[in-house]
């Protein structure tokens, strides 16, 4: 399954919001498809106050990493750690912009395989 995580730092509500959007339904490889905004499909958005958001950064990533999961979005632990890394940024730039981060599991398949 495809994934793509948008995060955007809202600072006139002092809120981080999360939309997490896939590829429901299955996907041909080499057939004529859909642009990718076509194709994918929000399936959750979460909202963080910043001062949830700040005080988990301040007691470290892995803090940071479980504040961001909830019951509602709890991403594998690889996707977690880099949208802890992109809040990070985000929280930490100057001029706040909304990140992209885009994820394919059949990378991870791959990549079990060639181990053994």
């Amino acid at each position: 399954m495809r994934q793509k995580f948008f995060i955007r730092r809202d600072d006139p509500r002092n809120e981080l919001v999360i939309r997490e959007y896939a590829v429901l339904g299955r996907e041909h490889k080499n057939a004529n498809t859909a642009p990718d905004s076509q194709r994918f499909s929000l399936i959750g958005e979460q909202t963080y106050q910043r001062q949830t958001v700040t005080a988990a950064m301040e007691m470290g990533r892995r803090q940071l990493r479980n504040a961001l999961r909830t019951p509602n979005m709890y991403p594998i632990s690889s996707y977690a750690e880099k949208i802890a890394d992109a809040v990070v940024g985000l929280y930490t730039a100057e001029n706040p912009h909304t990140i992209e981060l885009s994820f394919d599991d059949s990378a991870l398949f791959v990549e079990e395989e060639s181990v053994k």
